[in-house]
C-alpha cells in the first residue's frame, strides 16, 4: 500500500492511495461527514432579545457557528454520543446529570448598543471551557440598533452530522478514482480541443503531441473524450488507485477527522464481527 500526501494544511488534507479499496475510502468519507463527533450549540435560552431578529433565527445562526473541538478529542471518543443525542429539549427519555455534564459545555452571549449601531460577532461568545469556543472570531451574528440588547445562555453539546449538519466537522469529503488517460498518437491530429476543454488543465500540447501533465488532478469528467473529433483519447479508472480529500470546518484538524473516522469505523466493524460470532454460536447451539 502506498500513501502520499498531496495537500496538507489546517483547512484540507488530500491523500493519494495505491492499493486501498475505494469502498473503504468511501466509508471513511461518510464517517467524516456523519459519524465523527464535535461540539455545536444545541440549546439557547433567550433572557433578553430586543433586536430585530426573531429568537428562532438567532438560535439557528448560533447553532451553525463551528466550535473548536480539537483539544477535546479524548472526551469525544470516550463519551457515548448516542446518549448525548437523547439530551434534546423535547426528549422524554433523558440520561443522568453525570452523563449530561460530560456532553455539554455552558456558554453565554451578552451585547448592547448604546449610541451607535453595533454588530455582534462570534468572538463575544464566552465559554466555560477555554478549549471549546468559536473557530472564527469574525462571524457576524446580529446587528443591534441603538438601545437594543441581547442576553443569551447557550449550551454546546457533543453530537454527530448524522443528527444535524452543524455537528459535521468536514465541509467537503471526497473519494474519487485516479484516471488513466490514453492518447492514440496515430489518430490524434493535434487540434487542441481536448486541452482547451479540460477544467483541470491536465493536458497540454508539447513537442508535436498531446501530453498528460497532472493525471492525479483528472476528475474523470470525460469532456476531452466527448470533444475529440477523431476519438483519439480515452479516460478510464485505475482499480485501487484513489484520491481522498477532506476539508475541515475548523472544529477539528483534517488529519484528526480522518484518524477518528478510521477509529470509529474499526469499532463498528469489530462490533459487527462480535455480533456475527454470537449469532453463529447461537445457531450451532
Amino acid at each position: 500500500m502506498v500513501v502520499e500526501v498531496r495537500e496538507w494544511s489546517s483547512e484540507a488534507l488530500e491523500l493519494y492511495l495505491d492499493g486501498f479499496p475505494l469502498p473503504i475510502l468511501n466509508s471513511i468519507r461518510r464517517y467524516s461527514l456523519a459519524k465523527v463527533p464535535t461540539y455545536a450549540i444545541d440549546e439557547v435560552t433567550v433572557v433578553v432579545n430586543t433586536s430585530a431578529m426573531f429568537d428562532e433565527m438567532l438560535a439557528h445562526r448560533l447553532a451553525m457557528i463551528p466550535l473548536r473541538s480539537e483539544e477535546s478529542v479524548d472526551k469525544l471518543l470516550s463519551v457515548d454520543v448516542m446518549l448525548c443525542e437523547k439530551c434534546s429539549l423535547d426528549s422524554e427519555e433523558k440520561p443522568s446529570k453525570d452523563v449530561c455534564d460530560k456532553c455539554f459545555v455552558s456558554m453565554y452571549l451578552e451585547a448592547e448598543a448604546h449610541d451607535e449601531e453595533v454588530t455582534v460577532y462570534s468572538s463575544e461568545i464566552k465559554s466555560e471551557d477555554p478549549h471549546v469556543k468559536p473557530v472564527y472570531d469574525n462571524i457576524p451574528i446580529v446587528i443591534l440598533a441603538p438601545g437594543q440588547r441581547i442576553s443569551l445562555e447557550l449550551r454546546a453539546r457533543i453530537g454527530r452530522g448524522l443528527e444535524h449538519a452543524k455537528w459535521s466537522p468536514a465541509t467537503v469529503a471526497i473519494a474519487r478514482n485516479v484516471a488513466e488517460i490514453k492518447i492514440d498518437k496515430e489518430l490524434c491530429n493535434l487540434c487542441g480541443k481536448c486541452v482547451e476543454v479540460c477544467p483541470k488543465k491536465v493536458l497540454k500540447v508539447d513537442g508535436g503531441r498531446v501530453k498528460v501533465e497532472r493525471a492525479l488532478d483528472c476528475i474523470i469528467c470525460k469532456q476531452c473524450v466527448n470533444v475529440c473529433p477523431v476519438k483519439a483519447i480515452d479516460v478510464v479508472n485505475i482499480v485501487d488507485k484513489n484520491i481522498l480529500r477532506v476539508e475541515s470546518s475548523g472544529a477539528l484538524e483534517p488529519e484528526t477527522i480522518i484518524r477518528l473516522s478510521l477509529e470509529l469505523l474499526r469499532r463498528d466493524l469489530e462490533a459487527l464481527h462480535n455480533f456475527v460470532e454470537k449469532v453463529k454460536k447461537g445457531v450451532k447451539s
